[in-house]
């Protein structure tokens, strides 16, 4: 195999690596992200969580945590796609909302 054929295994390699980098989180990431979130609540916000919870979800948030991506492709829910992340600046780990 030539200088050419190992190009092409790397680049392939290469793709491969990026391919599990963009789904890595999918549903189980926001599982394992929402029970920490949901760990991390206060006694009155987890309450006030579980009542806006639908009934299906039985008072478990990381059931529903996977929602905004299960149906961001669905016409009549483009309009979320917006609410699904928030950006912040570079090495910043708080967020104040205006």
């Amino acid at each position: 195999m030539g200088s050419s054929g190992f190009s092409f295994i790397g680049r392939v390699l290469v793709l491969l690596q990026l391919l599990v980098i963009i789904y890595a989180w999918g549903k189980e990431g926001h599982h394992a992200t929402c029970k920490i979130a949901e760990g991390l609540l206060s006694e009155d916000a987890a309450a006030a969580v579980k009542v806006l919870l639908p009934k299906y979800a039985d008072g478990d948030l990381a059931s529903v945590c996977s929602w905004a991506d299960e149906i961001k492709h669905n016409y009549h829910w483009r309009w979320s796609g917006p609410l699904h992340y928030v950006d912040t600046p570079d090495f910043r780990c708080n967020y104040e909302y205006c």
